[in-house]
């Protein structure tokens, strides 16, 4: 790596010593050559920076918001009032499938407990340990599968050429939740003639419902380590960077380890390989905010183009891309592209209204009823498919929608990364909608007006419609202001929710 030190890492390791001073941010912006106002820029943009005292905080998330989560958010507030801490939420964790979660902080230091409930809090308060520590996902979550299992021997290289073929012929996409065609993007960094070229590995796993990605960081890193291995020959990357949600810490642990077993084994040979802790945004997704993040900068969406292809980390052609991506690349050079298609795997995160939440390895067009029998789904009255940034399906009047790239788009939907989060007749739908408006107004970087107003706006749209207040009309028109003017893709799709909910399930709109 021929450019200076990385500014989080170092404030990551001052940080370890106590509250951050001057003299380290200082020390910092010497190290990295960056200006001191620049680091100071990065310091109040990344919330981990400014941890002092004990908090304790309420994971805020879709499912315990259809639940319990006011009586729990009530019960934590007099607890910790009564203890004289600090308490409020803190957003999804990746713990839908074993929530409600609890994250307790001191300073920089954070232990996270899951499953929690109002004895918990009592718990907590008389100093005890509140729950079950949740550091990683437990394994049994996932069942069998390609990508859940333990992965084959790392393949052989088998050059640029058939690598990128095999990729095409797979039919292989971006599974993040654009869907763009690997083989599209590993020619766009092939093709640029440039001495010095970056793999960087998209592990923010941020958004609310989606945990697949945690699951495969923490118990098959080696698989995703593999498939960037091949990734960077195939495109003439001499680095990769694998970046890592910042409070995923088990699964920061388990990637480092992945990847020193592999160096050992020579596997990486003639690659420069790093771990990095993300910034702990859920706007460090977005490719491009998230190579800002590892400059140092703050993380916000560049202009496009250029695309990461031509102008990336550092300004060199970098290949970006989702961590189950890189894992399904090395199951296709493994396995070949025929086997490949014939499987079509993909993973999905499923939690809410079902007896067994967890990660499954569907094949792609498995339809929504089949899903959710196969996750123990009893009387499902709604799914928000994708996430947070995803729309509410009605059952069973979607029941027979293939799981597929195609078939949710042409109605308006999308898979995203591939969450299910599954709501029975017995839960406020708006409840959700409030908890997901909340999480985008919080989460937006700031850098365009659509989305750094419209975001609140919306939100308080949707807190009034639950009190009484409604204004369907204001709604849809903030839905088109946010979808047709924001700059990347956190304001476009904050609104997809809760129009969904406005469209396609009426009597809850009464």
């Amino acid at each position: 790596m021929n450019h200076k030190p990385l500014l989080l890492p170092l404030l990551d390791e001052a940080l370890k010593r106590g509250p951050l001073e001057p003299a380290d941010v200082a020390a910092a912006a010497r190290a990295t050559g960056l200006p001191a106002a620049a680091a100071w820029e990065a310091v109040r943009f990344y919330p981990r920076y400014a941890a002092t005292g004990e908090r304790w905080l309420l994971v805020d998330e879709p499912v315990v918001r259809s639940r319990n989560f006011d009586s729990l958010l009530n019960a934590l507030e007099r607890v910790a009032l009564a203890a004289g801490v600090e308490s409020g939420t803190v957003y999804s964790y990746g713990l839908e499938a074993v929530g409600p979660a609890l994250v307790v902080e001191q300073g920089a230091e954070r232990r996270v407990y899951a499953p929690v409930d109002e004895a918990s809090l009592e718990r907590l308060a008389a100093g005890a340990e509140p729950g079950p520590a949740a550091g990683l996902l437990p394994r049994e979550l996932a069942g069998g599968g390609w990508l859940l299992e333990d992965p084959p021997p790392p393949p052989q290289f088998p050059g640029a050429g058939e690598l990128i073929a095999s990729a095409r012929a797979a039919g292989l996409r971006g599974l993040g939740g654009a869907h763009f065609p690997v083989w599209r993007k590993l020619e766009a960094v092939r093709a640029q003639d440039a001495a010095e070229k970056y793999v960087v590995v998209n592990g923010d796993e941020s958004e609310p419902g989606n945990f697949k990605d945690r699951w495969l960081m923490e118990h098959n890193p080696r698989l995703v380590w593999t498939g960037a291995a091949l990734a960077a020959r195939a495109v003439g990357a001499s680095e990769i960077v694998f970046y890592v949600r910042g409070e995923y810490e088990g699964a920061l642990e388990r990637v480092e380890a992945a990847r020193r077993e592999l160096a050992a084994s020579g596997y990486l040979d003639g690659l420069e390989t790093s771990t990095f802790r993300g910034g702990g945004l859920y706007i460090c997704g977005e490719e491009s905010a998230l190579l800002e993040s590892i400059e140092g900068k703050r993380a916000e969406p560049r202009l496009k183009p250029p695309y990461p292809a031509e102008a990336g980390l550092f300004g060199k052609p970098t290949l970006v891309n989702n961590v189950e991506t890189l894992a399904h690349l090395a199951l296709v050079a493994s396995h070949g592209a025929d086997a490949y298609r014939e499987r079509r795997p993909k993973l999905f995160s499923i939690s809410g209204d079902v007896a067994k939440p967890g990660v499954y390895e569907l094949a792609l067009g498995t339809t929504l009823e089949e899903a959710l029998a196969a996750a123990g789904a009893g009387r499902a009255r709604a799914v928000l498919l994708g996430g947070a940034a995803g729309t509410f399906l009605k059952l069973p009047d979607a029941a027979g929608l293939p799981l597929d790239f195609e078939a949710p788009r042409a109605q308006g939907d999308s898979i995203g990364p591939g969450a299910l989060m599954v709501f029975d007749e017995t839960r406020d739908l708006w409840a959700v909608a409030e908890g997901v408006s909340a999480f985008f107004a919080h989460e937006s970087c700031g850098k365009c007006f659509p989305c750094s107003l419209g975001t609140p706006h919306l939100h308080r749209l949707v807190w009034n419609w639950r009190r009484g207040q409604r204004r369907p009309e204001l709604l849809h028109e903030l839905a088109q202001a946010l979808e047709q003017g924001s700059l990347c893709g956190l304001g476009q799709a904050a609104p997809w929710a809760v129009r969904s909910l406005l469209e396609r399930f009426v009597e809850v709109n009464r």
